[in-house]
């Protein structure tokens, strides 16, 4: 058995539920925050059986999405007015952790 665990942006959380679930798979959603930009975050487990690890992390891929966003940066000089720089990064996308499971038990 696996434990998959995916970090994903909020906004990917229903497609994910859904095509996680389509899949056949149970899944446990645990609100969380932080990155760079302290987005509103989204953390996925499932407990897979190893012949099922690939189909559940190709849902993942296929359901989250990076994405674009402005960010404006100040610069800290005394000597000018404040000033500020800016920009876009991209985030978003899936951070997965696949864990070994010692025992699993489901009461």
């Amino acid at each position: 058995m696996k434990l998959i665990m995916a970090v994903i942006n909020d906004s990917d959380v229903a497609d994910v539920s859904a095509a996680m679930m389509a899949g056949g798979f149970y899944i446990t959603k645990i609100g969380s925050s932080g990155g760079f930009l302290r987005r509103k975050l989204t953390t996925v487990m499932s407990a897979v059986h190893e012949d099922r690890k690939d189909a559940a992390l190709a849902i993942l891929r296929e359901t989250t999405h990076k994405r674009k966003y402005g960010i404006n940066a100040p610069i800290v000089d005394k000597s000018a007015p404040t000033l500020s720089i800016g920009g876009e990064i991209v985030v978003g996308g899936a951070t997965v952790f696949v864990l070994d499971i010692g025992e699993y038990h489901k009461f």
